[in-house]
């Protein structure tokens, strides 16, 4: 198909009382301290879950960290320990006439894509009582096909505020939905061959990729095609988003970008993959979650993949970024150079959170690159700080333990040794506006979507012109 790129340029809490709602505040994550038992001895912080034998508190392999996670974590931690795999609170505070969901609910609510917010339109107590949700789609590689955006615009019209929003990961976001519809909303959304779930949370959040379309180059190819996989890979196997939002149903349609992540396009059953246990402590043993286990990640978990030479995604700003080596035929996947610990966040004066570009790991083989993801994603789960969230990202797990003994205690997760970075071309940062050639005699095309709102205005009608486009051009996807 055809390619119309959109290209962007480079919670709340509350208490009810009474018959009255209170106003909202940010929520603070809060460390909680476990105490001691009737012996003196300090107890174990508990975040292991059924037959669960790796973690946090119990990492496979040793290594020294200024935090142990053994005596302190902080509460979006406790949250999840308790939540019986993301459904609680949240499935017992969607089953209320409430027009909000409960301060521990909203932690959880971020693992099924969904923030609380309010109308920040309004003022005062029409402020207050001004609750709606977020919802951000799953979209690896920001692929959109034309009959899926046409269903999200009418979704939008319907029950949000008639507009999407782009994001800078790829992915489109849905504001304005009211909790009374947030329901069925999401199973519209996974009825058509969508999802929300890792929109957000403490999981693998949306795989981005150049937003491009090149069906005969065959590293692109292999950069969408791995991307999708390791959005299939590491996605949560809780069935509390079904459970919740589909009444323990599964949806009417398999996720369009799916396509060719099957094991006779891959070479491998990604469902094997993620349970194969070689003995070196990523697999943590728990029944429904073999590579998250009970508490998942200790904060969010960002990837990007790439070509030589394309830097689009803004590759080192990742907590893992993969750039496609081919064999010397040009035409065979080789495997994949690695950067770890990428990240842009920070906390306004606060010195101790800081930006970092991601370091080089190293190179790792086609047929060993599945396994080298889960070692690095394994040595978050169980080395990752869980007692000050705002130093929770993987980035400040690099920096603290320096690249070189990072890489010492992934290999030991790994089982095997990371080979030399391959030698790459210099990037350019690649926007990709305007029309290009895709190689197979189709165009593509890259819009700029002034801050991410697709949205009519009377100067440029965005969104009529989008539907207009997938509705009048079948296979033009965006």
């Amino acid at each position: 198909p055809s390619m119309l790129l959109l290209l962007l340029p480079p919670h709340p809490s509350l208490l009810p009382g009474g018959s009255a709602v209170s106003a909202p505040r940010r929520l603070r994550a809060r460390a909680v301290r476990m105490e001691p038992d009737e012996g003196g001895q300090a107890a174990v912080f508990d975040d292991l879950g059924e037959k669960q034998v790796y973690g946090p508190t119990k990492p496979a392999h040793a290594w020294p960290k200024p935090w142990t996670n053994l005596e302190t974590q902080e509460h979006v931690q406790v949250v999840k320990a308790a939540s019986g795999l993301l459904q609680e609170p949240l499935r017992t505070d969607m089953g209320d006439d409430e027009i909000f969901v409960g301060k521990d609910s909203i932690h959880i609510l971020k693992h099924h894509g969904s923030y609380m917010q309010q109308d920040r339109s309004l003022k005062g107590k029409d402020k207050q009582h001004s609750y709606q949700f977020m919802l951000r789609l799953k979209m690896p590689c920001g692929e959109v096909p034309g009959p899926l955006y046409a269903e999200l615009d009418d979704i939008s019209n319907k029950w949000g505020h008639g507009d999407l929003r782009a994001t800078t990961r790829q992915a489109f976001q849905l504001h304005g939905v009211l909790k009374g519809n947030l329901k069925s909303v999401i199973a519209s959304i996974a009825n058509i061959g969508s999802n929300t779930y890792g929109g957000c949370g403490d999981i693998s959040r949306n795989v981005m990729t150049p937003p491009v379309s090149f069906p005969n180059n065959p590293a692109y190819e292999y950069c969408g095609q791995y991307a999708r996989a390791m959005a299939e890979l590491f996605k949560p196997m809780t069935q509390a988003f079904y459970e919740i939002w589909l009444d323990g149903q599964p949806a009417d349609k398999t996720e369009y970008w799916q396509r060719d992540i099957g094991k006779e396009q891959l070479g491998v059953d990604l469902d094997e993959v993620r349970t194969e246990d070689r003995g070196n402590g990523i697999i943590t043993g728990h029944t429904i979650e073999p590579l998250y286990g009970r508490t998942y990640l200790p904060k969010k978990f960002k990837i990007a993949f790439t070509v030589p030479g394309d830097n689009g995604v803004d590759l080192y700003i990742n907590d893992i970024g993969c750039v496609v080596i081919l064999e010397p035929d040009g035409k065979t996947l080789k495997g994949f150079n690695i950067v770890v610990g990428g990240g842009m966040g920070r906390t306004h004066k606060a010195e101790q959170t800081f930006a970092r570009a991601a370091s080089h790991l190293g190179f790792a083989p086609k047929e060993h690159f599945f396994e080298a993801m889960k070692a690095i994603l394994a040595v978050q789960r169980d080395h990752g700080n869980r007692e000050v969230r705002s130093n929770a990202r993987l980035k400040y797990l690099v920096h603290t333990l320096g690249i070189d003994d990072f890489r010492t205690l992934t290999e030991k997760y790994y089982g095997r040794r990371f080979e030399p970075w391959v030698p790459l071309p210099e990037w350019k940062y690649l926007d990709w506006m305007g029309w290009h050639e895709q190689g197979d005699g189709r165009w593509m095309l890259g819009v700029n979507v002034e801050q991410g709102r697709v949205r009519d205005t009377p100067e440029l009608r965005l969104k009529t012109g989008l539907r207009k486009v997938v509705d009048t051009f079948p296979g033009v996807d965006l």
